[in-house]
This record gives C-alpha cells, sequence and structure tokens, in this order.
C-alpha cells in the first residue's frame, strides 16, 4: 500500500522536475505544464477506465493499476474478501437456521412485517396444511390458513396470547398457535401439536367426576350413619369423640367431592362463555355476607359491604354466588380474629369490579401466582385445620373466565390481602329499583 502512495509522488516529482528543467531550459512555461499536466490527466483516465473495468469483473487483474489506483484497488479487494467472507457464514448461519426450523416437530414460518410468508418448515405442511410450491408465492399468511379463529387473531394482531384450533390439515389434532417477534418486524409463528394434552386432560376431567360422582352417594350414606351414631349419648364418650371426628372428616370429603364436581363440570365448559340473564350482585352480595358472618360467630369479624345497589351482571347466579362466596368465606377462614374485611362491588371504567379486602397474615409473593390451582395450598397443615378443599380459588378462576372476567390477587405478608374481580362492560348491566 505505502509502495503505491510513494509511487504516485515520485510520478508528480517526475512530472515536476520535467516541466521545470523544460521551462528554464526553453525560456516557455506554458507549453511543458500543458503537456506534463494533459499526460498526468490522460494517465488518471486511463486508470480510471482500466479500475472500472477491474470493478465490473471485465478486468480480472488489478495488477495494471498504478499509484493512488493501486492503493485504492487493494483495499477495495480486502473489503471484498471480507464481505464475500461475511456472506459466506450468514449463508452458513442462514441455512444452520432454516435446518434447525426444519428438524423441529412444531411448524414454525417465518413472517415479513406485513404478515407475508417468506419460509415454512416441512411441519407447517403437516400440521397446517401449507402447500411446500406456497415458499415461494409470498403470500399472506392469513390466506394459507383457512380458519376463522385464526384468521380473527391474526386480524387483531393481539400475539400476547397463544390460540388453539384444530388442525386444518387433520381434524384429529388440536394446536396451539404462538406468534414471536424477532428480526427488523419479523415474526416467527410456530404451532404445536397439543393432542395428547388434551386427550390425558379429557382424561383426567373425566377420571375426577367418575369418581367423584361415584363418590357421593356412599358419602352420603356413611355421612347419614355417622351422624345418626354421634347423636347416641348412650355410647361411651371416646367412641363419640370418635364419631364426631369421623363425621367431620365425611363432611369435609363431602365437600371436596361436591367441589371436584362442580369444578370438573366448569372445565368441561370454560370455553363456552356463561349467557344467563341479569343477576341482581348487590342482593346476592347481601345474602354472602350475612352468610359469612353466622359462619365467623365466636371469630367477631367486622365483615364491611360497600356496593352499588344498581349494578348487576349478566351470567349465572348460582356460579357467581360460589365464586364470591369463596372468596368470602376464605376472607373469613385466614384472617384473625376480629379483623375486619371489606367486601367492594361497584363500576370500574366501563365494567365492574369486585374486591374482597382482609387485614390477614397475607401471602408471599412465590405463592401468588399459583394460588388458583386446584389442592395448592400456602400452608398445608392450616388450610386442613379450617376445613378447607384447596379448591375454592381454582373454582373461582373457571367462573370468572366463564364470565369474561379475571382475577388479580394482591398481597404481601404481614400486609392483609386484595383478591380483585374485573368484569367487562360487555356484562355489566343496570338494576332498576
Amino acid at each position: 500500500m505505502h509502495d503505491n502512495l510513494y509511487a504516485e509522488l515520485r510520478r508528480l516529482l517526475v512530472i515536476g522536475l520535467v516541466i521545470v528543467l523544460f521551462g528554464l531550459l526553453s525560456g516557455v512555461w506554458s507549453l511543458p505544464i500543458f503537456i506534463g499536466l494533459g499526460g498526468y490527466v490522460a494517465w488518471h483516465l486511463r486508470q480510471m477506465y482500466i479500475m472500472e473495468e477491474w470493478l465490473h469483473g471485465v478486468e480480472r487483474d488489478e495488477s495494471q493499476l498504478d499509484g493512488i489506483w493501486g492503493y485504492i484497488a487493494i483495499h477495495i479487494k480486502k473489503t471484498r474478501n471480507r464481505a464475500r467472507q461475511r456472506k459466506k457464514r450468514l449463508s452458513r448461519l442462514l441455512h444452520r437456521f432454516y435446518d434447525t426450523l426444519e428438524a423441529m416437530p412444531d411448524a414454525a414460518i417465518i413472517l415479513e412485517n406485513d404478515l407475508r410468508v417468506q419460509w415454512f418448515n416441512s411441519a407447517a405442511h403437516v400440521l397446517l396444511g401449507l402447500e411446500l410450491s406456497a415458499r415461494k408465492q409470498n403470500q399472506e399468511i392469513v390466506h394459507l390458513v383457512p380458519n376463522p379463529d385464526f384468521q380473527r387473531w391474526i386480524e387483531n394482531q393481539d400475539f400476547s396470547r397463544s390460540l388453539e384450533l384444530v388442525s386444518p390439515a387433520n381434524a384429529s389434532r388440536v394446536l396451539q398457535i404462538r406468534m414471536v417477534g424477532f428480526g427488523h418486524g419479523q415474526y416467527l409463528l410456530l404451532a404445536h401439536d397439543i393432542s395428547e394434552l388434551k386427550r390425558v386432560e379429557a382424561v383426567r376431567r373425566d377420571f375426577i367426576a367418575d369418581v367423584s360422582h361415584e363418590l357421593r352417594t356412599p358419602l352420603t350414606v356413611v355421612a347419614g350413619y355417622l351422624e345418626m351414631l354421634a347423636d347416641e349419648r348412650e355410647l361411651p364418650e371416646e367412641i363419640h369423640q370418635a364419631l364426631l371426628a369421623s363425621r367431620r372428616q365425611a363432611e369435609r370429603m363431602q365437600s371436596i367431592v361436591a367441589d371436584l364436581l362442580m369444578l370438573s363440570r366448569l372445565e368441561l365448559e370454560e370455553d363456552e362463555p356463561q349467557g344467563g340473564e341479569p343477576v341482581e350482585v348487590p342482593g346476592l352480595l347481601a345474602g354472602l355476607v350475612e352468610d359469612a358472618r353466622r359462619l365467623s360467630d365466636d371469630a367477631e369479624h367486622q365483615i364491611r359491604l360497600h356496593m352499588d345497589a344498581g349494578l348487576g351482571l349478566v351470567g349465572s347466579e348460582s356460579e357467581l354466588g360460589s365464586a364470591f362466596g369463596n372468596l368470602i368465606f376464605n376472607a373469613v377462614q385466614h384472617t384473625p380474629q376480629g379483623t375486619p374485611i371489606d367486601v367492594y362491588w361497584g363500576q370500574d371504567g366501563d365494567g365492574a369490579r369486585l374486591v374482597v379486602a382482609d387485614r390477614g397474615p397475607g401471602i408471599a409473593a412465590e405463592h401468588l401466582q399459583r394460588l388458583t390451582e386446584r389442592f395448592y395450598r400456602v400452608d398445608k397443615s392450616r388450610s386442613r385445620e379450617r376445613g378447607g378443599t384447596g379448591l375454592g380459588l381454582s373454582i373461582v378462576r373457571h367462573v370468572l373466565k366463564r364470565h369474561e372476567a379475571v382475577i388479580d390477587i394482591q398481597s404481601a405478608p404481614g400486609e392483609g390481602s386484595r383478591f380483585v374481580c374485573l368484569f367487562p362492560a360487555s356484562r355489566v348491566v343496570k338494576l332498576t329499583p
């Protein structure tokens, strides 16, 4: 590189010396200057022509370029080599990326920012029915998957949630669709076959429902006989106490069976939004609060109800009663004696909100996400002592889902808990006096 620069400087020096020498000898300066500079410019034009031929691949050898042009050619050649190597590396990475997606059992579709298909793997053909010839047609994904739910999901562009749908290629398969953004506005659509998971869930629900149903009748009989025997005062005291304990456990088992049956029904119907009639929520809450006061009894909880008497919901009164009752009764069971419990019912923007707030021991953050799982307990021993089934909050979650509502649990150790149920505007009705 430096040799080329030095050669250019020598060339300029030689031309300058020739012009000076010729001018001194002849006494004429304009002619040597014109000839010298003209020759220099002509040489550069020749070099530019060779450079242009070399850049377009007509001239393969850059050795004819000299001086500053040779220096530029060397830099261009190095830049070309680096770009070629980078292109090869990127090409290898891209092929490795495509090979990885091709090896996946899940359908993978790469979409441009306008949701046109750029590429998809073979699993997309098997699970979603995409023809392999469509890889090069650059079509919009909504035109390749003829499913109304999928098309609405794409049009809404709410990709924070996944979508479950029956496979267009095979009606016996159920798919979970997710959309992930990457790169500069591109998307990766993934379709996972969850047919086996759905089958196992169905088997589990059927098993729990069948077992609960079969247990209900014998438990009723056992509880009846235990109650009859426990009322017999002539029995020895130790037998009487044993019968009372057995009756309590039988009643607890009956509660578990009843909750399991209800939960199984809710899980079976959770994908079907509950229709129903207008429910007078204020009256429903007033009855539940009165029941909670009787349940509190000696604990003397201060249960206060604050509500909008003209606000109701569209839905199932029995399901909403079960959900609201679980929240209120849980507060009674898990709140220290004499502490206040507040129940709020009112407007929340265009929707409605139910809040059950207590001053109990509170719940650590690591438990909050799992509270609505079936049989999950923060303190297993205390829950059993209070007679809880571990299914109440799970029932609440399923009831709210059927009413297009969500639950938000706010709590911290030593600060009590707030269970907030948020209902959409479509469920709110104004009650007539």
